[in-house]
């Protein structure tokens, strides 16, 4: 069943994702892409369980056709933006955490491996160029980490610091960082929905490109986004208000599948415009 035959609700689990987890959300609809990763199946790569909730992933083969898209591999593309292992390259994505690897004293603790390990699920590739990246999954949010120095699978123990690579100011790595804590959230404690503005950009881009794809008009986008009730009064009546967001979403959407979520990997943190 698709998002749109469930309704607006289903697009609830989006509303704490990151921008790189949005990028994959218009990527995944995209018709030249999904081509190309149905060429590339599950046999391409190594998965394992391995202790502590981590699973370690390998490239069996190169992955130029994944690069092209700025991925390190195809990930499973019926997956959503928490669900889907999707590994950004470096090049596209500069703004993300980076942990510095180091050897750790005798009977010294690290506290980020151990909060991490005991919250999150890990997921550990080694790329086909030997770099080593993670996904933190924690509170519904999703980060990708670039990890630096010593191999976090050496034999001897290792301590890990955050970093933020790519940021130009002090307050982008602020916030990148104050975005990536974001997965040591009470999982306990049931959050309500609360979409930021910029996030309720981005889903109702979603929205509307899924709308125009399954052949709907702006009139059926906006009564998905506002209901049936809100849009005819507002079709019927002489403001072009609602006509002109449905149809801004709509290219909004139409760009970022086709391309532009290149832009949410390399743009500052900062809310997108709603017009």
């Amino acid at each position: 069943m698709s998002n749109l035959e469930m309704g607006l609700p289903a697009y609830d689990y989006a509303w704490k994702l990151s921008r790189s987890r949005w990028a994959w959300e218009f990527l995944r609809r995209n018709q030249d892409f999904l081509s190309d990763a149905s060429r590339h199946g599950e046999e391409e790569l190594s998965v394992r369980e391995a202790c502590r909730n981590i699973t370690i992933i390998r490239p069996r083969t190169d992955q130029c056709d994944a690069e092209r898209w700025g991925l390190a591999f195809f990930p499973d593309s019926s997956l959503n933006g928490f669900d889907a292992n999707v590994f950004w390259s470096a090049g596209l994505y500069p703004r993300q955490v980076q942990v510095q690897v180091g050897p750790r004293a005798p009977g010294e603790v690290c506290d980020i491996y151990e909060k991490t390990t005991s919250i999150c699920r890990i997921f550990h590739l080694t790329d086909t160029s030997g770099r080593e990246l993670l996904l933190l999954k924690g509170n519904g949010c999703v980060v990708q980490v670039r990890c630096t120095g010593m191999s976090l699978l050496a034999m001897e123990p290792v301590k890990m610091g955050f970093l933020i690579e790519g940021g130009v100011s002090l307050e982008q790595r602020y916030l990148i960082l104050k975005e990536a804590h974001r997965i040591y959230g009470d999982r306990s404690v049931q959050e309500p929905v609360n979409w930021s503005r910029g996030a309720l950009v981005l889903r109702n881009a979603l929205v509307a490109f899924d709308c125009h794809a399954a052949g709907l008009s702006l009139r059926d986008t906006a009564a998905v986004i506002y209901g049936k009730d809100r849009a005819d009064e507002a079709w019927a009546g002489p403001s072009r208000s609602m006509k002109d967001e449905m149809r801004r979403a709509r290219d909004r959407g139409i760009g970022l599948v086709n391309g532009g979520y290149r832009d949410l990997l390399v743009q500052s943190p900062k809310i997108p415009r709603a017009a």
